[in-house]
């Protein structure tokens, strides 16, 4: 006994294949997503935010050290979070800056090392209960 083919379902199968080829090549192309350009110098959106999140049971105080140069940023209670921007034109081609954080009413003092800044990047900053343990991110 012969097996029963049904030539119709054949024909639609093969039409149907580059039918799909062309649908997953058309999605395909439109996976790729440019990033989109860094922000022009000289305008809000090139500045850097820096997040402290200040985890310590003492208050501090923050600075930006900019080209050997440090910038006070401002204080940060204990237990609290506060955002400062610094000015992309005071920071420069380099893009180096590192933080400093000097707890208040002690010696204590957390530096991190230089990181590597763009226009419109962001640095978080987190004060340990333990100051040598704070830590330092750039995104």
């Amino acid at each position: 006994m012969t097996p029963l083919i049904n030539h119709s379902s054949t024909r639609l199968q093969r039409r149907a294949w580059p039918t799909h080829l062309v649908l997953a090549a058309a999605l395909l192309g439109c996976s790729h997503n440019p990033s989109p350009p860094p922000p022009e110098t000289g305008t809000a959106a090139a500045n850097v935010v820096v997040t402290v999140k200040n985890l310590n049971t003492s208050d501090v105080t923050v600075f930006a050290n900019i080209n050997g140069q440090e910038q006070r940023l401002g204080t940060v209670t204990s237990q609290q979070t506060a955002n400062f921007e610094l000015d992309w034109g005071r920071i420069g081609p380099s893009g180096r800056v590192s933080m400093v954080v000097n707890q208040i009413g002690s010696s204590g003092t957390y530096r991190s090392g230089a990181v590597t800044l763009r226009p419109g990047s962001q640095v978080t900053v987190q004060v340990a209960p333990s100051l040598r343990n704070s830590t330092t991110q750039a995104y």
